[in-house]
């Protein structure tokens, strides 16, 4: 795939997505106006983006799309629910179609027929629509009335008018304005004037444009817009309707003259007349000469660009009175002049979210600290140089660990720093709830308010992008079993909209990620009924388990609450899915509830990835890896304290007794016993229970990054990942509290008491 067609493909997405949340904020919002015009701008980007590849259904189909939100956009197409639900499956498919072309490079073969349907119903929407054309003249904008006043046609005919403000960087962009200006068919008048006051003159920045052009012209409105077709976001069209009263006698601009010189040199006048007689003025009075001189010259009017040229050696009253000699008569003043208040530009593009992927202070101090690592290795270096020339063991072990420490200490800042550079916001995940949380709730028939607090959170890339499933789940539960139809939340004096929050904190080195809802709560003794009737539990276990511990059951695998099989639950996967999920990210989740008032879901996980003490064992001839935060402590204690008992072996700690269980047992080294006095043991947490991890020996503590285990180590159960050693050997970091769970039998020795 090339670099273009990858860079097309970011940011499809990233419209998508950000299209997507306008419509949603439209639908909750109708009649924001600002919201039609990002929805627009997003779409029409979108147009122009599929317009460099050959795609021509996709483009046909944004087109069409673009030309319902352009009617919205000018007010003569209801925004309504019809609108947004088509433009959402738009955007549906679009997502579908990058997906099919990042994998294969062209579009599903569907995709024709597809977005023939969906452009079918732009056109109805269209069809349906209200009446474009204004039926009353004195109902036009001033600019337009201006215009149709300006023209030399009496015909009565339909025209249609279009107001052209270019953005400031156009000239950056490739864009030429008035070249545009001059390849709409059917000119009838062109007016150009300052879309903002001009600035004085040593703040004058030639190279940014403040135009605002509008025109008339005779041709129809489809075919004038087509012209602008690549700025269409820059561009405001209105039909003006045919049979209007004549305008005033003398106010045509000569009907000779092409109507984007006529404009020009419009503009030169009134430019002229605001010469405040400062020194800057010799410079704009050669410059309006030479500004209408061209435009003259372009049009084949030789003449009349001789005569300014001569004007402007007799000043600027002369050269003013040329040009409106030309003009046919004194320039009328434009609407602004004449009083209209002239709307203010819009921001194209100027509140689009710009994103630099990567903090350019965050590179510097990278870039510091390689520096001081390169004077960290010069060092080492040095003390080979003077372990060569014989310098005593003593004072060069001590250079040694200092220049160690050095290094320790810098590369674990470096770490830190790189780390860094991945964390992502949530608001990534959290954006994307809004739309399968619509949809939900309609295929439910609840009213459903959802908000998010803390979305500026960061986490590591990988936490975020695995973060959307687990919580999609979490969400689900709560529309679906959390959440009372209105008719139940009117009677229990509730609001009739069901509320869920999500929101996200840091916790420490972690977050915490926590989903709530007003709705029903969970009922313990419902959990405890339906434990026993999916027989993942006695009634004996579920009658000696506290309200915390049921709870708890809606995790276990199989479980559900949903008397049927639907669209978002009943299938016995969710839950479950959800603390795998945290524990696969090396989180964990806890759930808290109160019947009637609602619950609470949270989601406790590592913020980055960071350096692990990781302390190095042996079992079997072999070394692994125990991370430091899975050991609540390690002790020696004499073999002869550990006893046969029914089930596997105990020991005895600090008045407690624990189980104690091999690790080269757990790892198939059975036949590598060593008959050593004292035992080696980790003391860890697994499946509740505190238990007593035996090793062969203990090796040393490293710091380590752990990599997430991956191919065939990914399916062994009990591998947290892997680690380079210093001596080339990878290590495999194991997880006690998985391996450990399954090895613990009910038949477990008594926790209390010798």
């Amino acid at each position: 795939m090339n670099e273009l067609l990858e860079q097309f493909l970011i940011e499809t997405r990233e419209l998508v997505q950000a299209a997507m949340e306008d419509l949603l904020a439209l639908e909750a919002a109708p009649g924001d106006a600002e919201a039609v015009n990002r929805v627009f701008r997003a779409f029409h980007t979108l147009k122009g983006s599929v317009g460099l590849f050959d795609y021509p259904p996709w483009f046909a189909l944004l087109h069409a799309a673009e030309d319902g939100l352009s009617a919205a956009r000018a007010g003569t197409l209801s925004a309504d629910a019809n609108l947004i639900d088509v433009s959402l499956e738009t955007l549906d498919a679009t997502a579908r179609w990058a997906d099919a072309i990042e994998t294969t490079e062209r579009l599903p073969e569907a995709a024709a027929a597809e977005a023939g349907a969906l452009a079918a119903r732009y056109r109805s929407l269209l069809t349906r629509g209200p009446k474009t054309q204004v039926a009353d003249i004195a109902a036009l904008p001033g600019w337009v009335a201006h215009l149709v006043d300006a023209s030399a046609d009496r015909s009565g005919r339909p025209l249609t008018a279009l107001r052209y403000r270019p953005r400031e960087d156009c000239f950056f962009a490739g864009d030429d304005p008035l070249g545009l200006v001059r390849k709409v068919p059917g000119l009838l008048a062109v007016s150009v004037m300052p879309a903002a006051p001009w600035p004085p003159g040593e703040e004058f920045d030639a190279y940014a444009c403040n135009l605002d052009i509008t025109l008339l012209t005779a041709a129809p409105r489809e075919e004038a817009e087509t012209v602008f077709r690549l700025v269409g976001d820059q561009v405001t069209a209105v039909d003006v309707p045919g049979d209007r009263p004549t305008a005033a006698a003398g106010a045509a601009v000569a009907p000779a003259l092409d109507a984007v010189v006529a404009a020009i040199l419009a503009e030169q006048v009134r430019v002229l007349a605001a010469a405040s007689g400062s020194d800057a003025d010799a410079g704009r009075l050669e410059a309006c000469a030479r500004a209408a001189a061209n435009a003259l010259l372009s049009a084949g009017h030789d003449g009349d660009a001789e005569n300014c040229e001569r004007a402007l050696e007799r000043g600027s009253d002369a050269l003013r009175e040329a040009m409106e000699a030309i003009l046919g008569g004194p320039t009328k003043p434009s609407p602004t002049e004449a009083g209209e208040r002239l709307e203010p530009s819009e921001p194209f593009g100027g509140d689009a979210a710009r994103t630099l992927r990567v903090d350019a202070t965050r590179v510097d101090a990278l870039l510091a600290l390689v520096g001081e690592l390169v004077v960290a290795r010069n060092a080492l270096g040095h003390l080979a140089t003077r372990a060569e020339a014989g310098e005593s063991v003593g004072t060069l072990a001590r250079a040694i660990r200092d220049a160690d420490a050095n290094i320790g200490r810098l590369s674990a800042t470096l770490h830190r720093n790189v780390v860094s550079l991945r964390l992502t916001p949530l608001s990534q995940v959290f954006r994307r709830f809004a739309r399968p949380v619509r949809e939900a709730a309609r295929t439910l028939g609840k009213d459903v308010v959802l908000d998010f607090e803390g979305e500026d959170t960061e986490a590591d890339k990988g936490i975020v992008e695995n973060l959307f499933e687990p919580l999609l789940h979490v969400v689900r539960n709560a529309l679906d079993h959390g959440l009372e139809d209105a008719a139940t939340r009117r009677r229990r004096e509730k609001p009739e909209a069901g509320h869920i929050r999500i929101e996200a904190g840091q916790d420490g080195d972690g977050i915490v990620v926590t989903v709530s809802d007003d709705g029903r709560g969970i009922d313990p003794a419902f959990i405890r009924r339906r434990a026993v009737e999916r027989g993942l539990r006695s009634t004996e276990a579920v009658a000696a388990m506290d309200d915390d511990a049921v709870t708890d059951l809606i995790f276990a695998p199989g479980f559900s609450t949903a008397e049927t099989v639907g669209a978002l639950s009943g299938r016995g996967v969710g839950m479950d899915a959800v603390r795998a999920a945290s524990e696969r990210m090396g989180g964990r989740v806890s759930v808290e509830s109160r019947i009637g008032l609602g619950t609470v879901v949270r989601l406790h996980l590592p913020r980055t990835i960071s350096l692990v003490r990781v302390m190095v064992v042996g079992a079997g001839g072999e070394s692994y890896g125990v991370a430091m935060d899975a050991i609540v402590e390690v002790v020696r204690k004499p073999r002869t304290s550990i006893h046969a008992v029914a089930g596997g072996n105990a020991a005895v700690l600090r008045g407690r007794t624990v189980p104690v269980v091999r690790l080269a047992d757990l790892l198939g080294h059975g036949d590598s016993f060593t008959a050593a006095y004292d035992a080696l043991l980790l003391i860890v947490h697994a499946a509740g229970e505190t238990v007593a991890l035996e090793v062969d020996r203990f090796e040393e503590r490293i710091d380590a990054v752990v990599r997430p285990p991956s191919g065939l180590v990914g399916s062994v159960p009990g591998v947290a990942g892997t680690t380079p050693l210093g001596d080339g050997r990878v290590l495999l970091v194991l997880d006690p509290t998985t391996m450990l769970a399954s090895a613990l039998t009910v038949d477990r020795p008594p926790r209390e008491g010798r």
